[in-house]
């Protein structure tokens, strides 16, 4: 049966879990790609830095000396005594290799260069930026810039301070890598990270919805029992895989079980003699005699009611009756186990009813639990007390549960006239 709150505690619990999830997921994700791009940033400042001392080691290793100018008007770069002007065979060739665009200043101006503008021509004598200019040829320090802008073009730059002998930084040697290029390397890279963790929080997101869907599940059924005791049905069923649960869910589980069996006893069970009480043994002989109506099967009810049952009060107290009381229904309860079932009907009176046996059959049975009854001693105190007791038994020939009883009545009172201590059919 559902109700309007089954739904919504089935999402909220689900909510609970898989949003927080959701939030880590995408938290974990966006730290690992920082994390990562981060990382490839520092391996191309490494791998440009590397260039960069790589390249002024072979300079001073091929053309020893300082960096100069010569000319009156045109002017030449010399090193030494090599003119570097024109001269791109080293950088071009470091280019082809790397794929690192070089540049190498006289002060802040472009004398050698691998950058090219769009008509294929080299940009010599165009200047550095001003920021370089400042932290590093002025400030004489190796820098490393992720947004170098140079003729429209984003480069990932290290620049490194030339100096003479005499320790004058006389200009800037950058190594250069296209921002395009890099982002491609780094997401190549990251790509792969990304559609793993995402795989990964799917996988969880899964197998936490199946498992909080599971959850919510039991803990609605557990709820709709509930709710079916809670409204009088006592023989509500509850799925027996959620008992064997080994968590909290199990334990709810059989204490709610538990209720209801308690629930069960003190509704249906006559509290003194642990029979069915008069309204469990009326529920009970209605479904009998419909199944049996239904398989065409005989059966049978008699009332019995034991005798002079005031007088033992009387005499001996009323604990004493319900001594006798509580030894009787044992008697009767022993006697129709596997025949049928017993309730107290009320006061000292109890329904008999026999399920597929014929009169004659509960006739002689009757007999049978008469004898018994009477060898039985009530010991209270140091009283042995002993009783009889009369009862009408009639077939189940009519599915009116009041004519039946109307006429197992009839035939007590008869047992009763005739002076008791008797069965009556």
């Amino acid at each position: 049966m559902r109700t309007r709150g089954k739904g919504r505690i089935g999402y909220i619990l689900q909510a609970i879990n898989i949003i927080p999830l959701i939030a880590f997921g995408i938290l974990i994700l966006l730290l690992g790609t920082h994390w990562f791009t981060r990382a490839m940033y520092s391996e191309v400042e490494q791998d440009l830095r590397n260039v960069s001392c790589s390249l002024i080691t072979m300079l001073d290793a091929l053309h020893p000396g300082d960096f100069r100018l010569v000319g009156d008007v045109a002017y030449e770069l010399y090193k030494g005594e090599h003119n570097l002007t024109g001269n791109y065979e080293l950088i071009d060739d470091i280019k082809e290799d790397t794929g690192l665009d070089i540049t190498l200043f006289y002060q802040d101006t472009r004398v050698l260069t691998t950058i090219k503008d769009k008509d294929g021509q080299r940009i010599i004598g165009s200047g550095a930026p001003e920021a370089v200019i400042r932290d590093v040829l002025e400030a004489g320090n190796s820098r490393f810039y992720t947004d170098t802008i140079i003729y429209g073009t984003s480069y990932f730059s290290y620049y490194v301070p030339l100096y003479n002998q005499d320790g004058s930084a006389v200009g800037m040697l950058f190594v250069g890598k296209p921002s395009a290029n890099v982002e491609e390397a780094v997401q190549t890279s990251i790509y792969p990270l990304i559609y793993t963790d995402i795989i990964l929080i799917l996988i969880v997101l899964v197998f936490t919805f199946l498992y909080m869907r599971k959850f919510a599940s039991c803990l609605m059924e557990i709820h709709g029992f509930l709710r079916e005791v809670s409204t009088g049905n006592m023989n509500a069923s509850l799925n027996a895989k959620i008992l064997k649960r080994s968590d909290e869910l199990g334990e709810i589980a059989v204490s709610a079980l538990n209720m209801q069996r308690s629930l069960r006893t003190l509704v249906d069970r006559d509290a003194l003699t642990s029979l069915s009480n008069r309204r469990s043994g009326d529920i009970r002989l209605r479904k009998t005699i419909e199944e049996c109506t239904r398989n065409n099967a005989p059966f049978c009810v008699a009332i019995g009611d034991i005798d002079f049952f005031k007088r033992v009060n009387d005499t001996y107290g009323h604990e004493c009756g319900d001594q006798v009381l509580k030894d009787v229904s044992a008697l009767l309860r022993q006697h129709m186990r596997g025949k049928g079932f017993v309730a107290r009907w009320g006061g000292e009176e109890f329904l008999l009813v026999f399920e597929r046996t014929d009169l004659e059959e509960a006739y002689l049975s009757l007999t049978q639990l008469l004898e018994n009854i009477r060898a039985l001693e009530v010991k209270y105190n140091e009283h042995s007390i002993r009783i009889t007791m009369t009862f009408g038994v009639t077939p189940g020939s009519s599915s009116d549960v009041k004519e039946l009883l109307r006429n197992a009545d009839e035939k007590l009172y008869e047992g009763k006239d005739g002076g008791r201590n008797t069965v009556v059919k």
